[in-house]
């Protein structure tokens, strides 16, 4: 792998790892009423207390924290697969955003997942002085 491509996919992972994390910090509040709104829709077949307009942009900001986490999870096995013939990149990092990612998959584990994501993103980050050299 060119080290070009490496640094890139480094930072990526860093960046996606940090950010991600902090967002999942939050989400447990969003996460918490988008599976409750799925819920009540199922059972009732309306909304329940929360008008139609919330209701939607809760489907849309849970549907991203979803997102939020597959990539972390996505990003952590492409980064352990592609990291694993590179001495200057531990595999610590690459396994914390896999078990991050599949942390915060499981419903209310947003922050706990979120706070072994930014634990990766921040080794992945801290792999780029290495890199450097």
């Amino acid at each position: 792998m060119k080290a070009k491509n490496v640094k890139t996919l480094v930072l990526t992972n860093g960046i996606v790892g940090l950010v991600g994390g902090i967002l999942l910090l939050f989400a447990t509040l969003f996460t918490t009423a988008f599976y409750g709104i799925l819920l009540a829709y199922w059972v009732d077949g309306e909304y329940s207390e929360i008008s139609g307009v919330g209701a939607i942009w809760l489907i849309i900001i849970g549907i991203i924290f979803i997102l939020i986490k597959i990539a972390i999870l996505v990003l952590g096995i492409v980064g352990a697969v592609k990291f694993r013939n590179i001495p200057a990149v531990h595999t610590a990092p690459s396994v914390l955003l896999i078990v991050g990612g599949a942390i915060a998959i499981i419903p209310l584990f947003d922050t706990i997942g979120g706070i072994v994501a930014i634990v990766g993103g921040s080794l992945y980050l801290a792999t780029l002085k290495r890199l450097d050299k």
